[in-house]
């Protein structure tokens, strides 16, 4: 307890030294050692005990400069504006409509040329932090507060479990991309915990209100709402996780970049079992079109889809071209655009297909959850370390140990950044391909390895009814 604890102060003070991230990120995975050693024995202080070390480190981080991620500038700005009353999907950060609120935490947004990606919940957590102080550490307290909270919800789902909350609240990736990153997916975390244990007590009309809060903040509700299939209450799931798109559709306005658009079309990092998909739809379209050099052209009936969806919402090229330069064969795409778009269509169908059909077996609620969410971030395009925090109260809550082990090795997806801040170059590639490609195999030997023992998890959980 000792070691970590100094370990994970180490990193605040490395952190407000300004010393390179890889130092900091090298006292984070070394604060894992004797994070796995508590893991391995089951054991661990009381929840007072560990909620005060949570605390006392995270108050530390949340001191500490930005480090690994600048996401939070957009926080703070998006509440910045919806606080003058400015509607935040209409303006990107960049357009000259919004120049008299810019202030020195405007130039540290990224991507300000794309209008904000951040569902309706989410917006109203940037405001109540923003309301404590435009400032970074505001977003990373109430981020700090959330990671607190999943400890104690987490106790009180599994009372007998004195180690559970332990294994969450002292767990690196957790507290750091809560407390020094300031990230929201915390509450995510929180409220797919909550849904699950909904779904265990036959809270129907609960579990749907839970599920329209996971998609009012990162809109992970859409993946968990066809769990509820066999539930009179599906509709109203569907519903409040479809409603987050009232707002989103239209961001960005008529001139600014859609950030919900961009991010569905072209965003991309260290994917793993993504690759395989899009390496599939790569030899789909070059069968289905005629090769045109870099580009596929299709004909007859592909053709005169291609060209309905040309300047469409639909049109996967939107995020790839000038909108001044329109393509003149509107038939014609880039291998790589076409491929990838279908591949994304395909992994999200199977992420639908597997909820439906843990649903419709009443499969037990925290399980079947969990193997959802896992399901989406192995094939998502994109994976931010942060995003495991959907994830990991569930896999503590029935006793796997896949989710914690990626939580272990996520950061290395921050490998790039020393380079990044020196020549502006990212590169994921390391000796057994991408980080995305490694961190996945060694998460799927971990679930090969646990398909080979008898499965443990709460004795109070029951199926998915209606």
């Amino acid at each position: 307890m000792g070691v970590w604890l100094v370990l994970m102060l180490g990193t605040g003070a490395g952190v407000h030294l300004r010393a390179a991230p890889s130092t900091a990120l090298l006292l984070l995975c070394l604060a894992g050692l004797p994070y796995g050693l508590l893991l391995a024995r089951r054991a661990g202080p009381d929840l007072r005990v560990a909620l005060g070390l949570a605390a006392a480190v995270g108050i530390v981080l949340v001191l500490s400069p930005v480090a690994f991620s600048d996401d939070l500038y957009r926080f703070l700005w998006d509440a910045k504006v919806g606080a003058a009353g400015i509607d935040p999907y209409r303006y990107a950060p960049a357009d000259p409509a919004l120049a008299e609120l810019r202030d020195p935490l405007w130039r540290r947004i990224n991507h300000p040329t794309i209008a904000t990606i951040y569902p309706p919940l989410a917006q109203a957590l940037f405001r109540v932090a923003d309301g404590l102080g435009h400032a970074p550490w505001s977003p990373k307290l109430i981020a700090l507060l959330g990671h607190l909270g999943v400890g104690v919800a987490l106790s009180r789902l599994a009372p007998g479990r004195r180690s559970l909350p332990t294994a969450y609240l002292l767990n690196p990736l957790a507290l750091s991309e809560s407390a020094l990153g300031g990230h929201i997916d915390v509450f995510v975390g929180l409220a797919v915990l909550g849904f699950a244990a909904a779904l265990v007590r036959r809270r129907m009309g609960l579990a749907a209100l839970l599920v329209g809060a996971a998609s009012g903040l990162k809109l992970v509700g859409l993946a968990l709402a066809p769990l509820m299939v066999r539930s009179r209450w599906v509709v109203v799931a569907l519903a409040l996780a479809l409603l987050p798109f009232v707002w989103l559709h239209d961001a960005g306005g008529p001139e600014a970049r859609s950030g919900l658009g961009e991010y569905a079309r072209r965003w991309r990092g260290s994917p793993g079992a993504f690759v395989l998909a899009e390496g599939a739809m790569t030899a789909v379209v070059r069968a289905a079109g005629e090769p045109v050099g870099t580009r596929v052209r299709f004909e007859g009936s592909l053709g005169d889809l291609a060209q309905r969806l040309d300047g469409s919402a639909l049109d996967p090229r939107a995020s790839f071209r000038d909108p001044k330069k329109p393509i003149g064969d509107a038939r014609e795409f880039e291998v790589h655009v076409v491929a990838g778009a279908l591949a994304r269509v395909l992994c999200g169908g199977i992420v639908l297909l597997l909820a439906l059909a843990l649903g419709w077996r009443r499969a037990p609620p925290a399980r079947a959850c969990r193997w959802v969410l896992l399901a989406a971030l192995l094939l998502a395009p994109q994976i931010h370390p942060w995003y495991l925090l959907w994830l990991l109260p569930l896999e503590l809550w029935v006793g796997s140990a896949a989710g914690v082990v990626w939580s272990l090795v996520a950061l290395a997806s921050y490998a790039p950044l020393d380079r990044w801040l020196l020549a502006a170059e990212w590169s994921e590639a390391g000796p057994l391909g991408s980080t995305g490609i490694a961190q996945q195999v060694l998460v799927l030997a971990v679930l090969v390895a646990e398909a080979r023992r008898v499965p443990e998890g709460p004795s109070s959980e029951h199926p998915v009814c209606s």
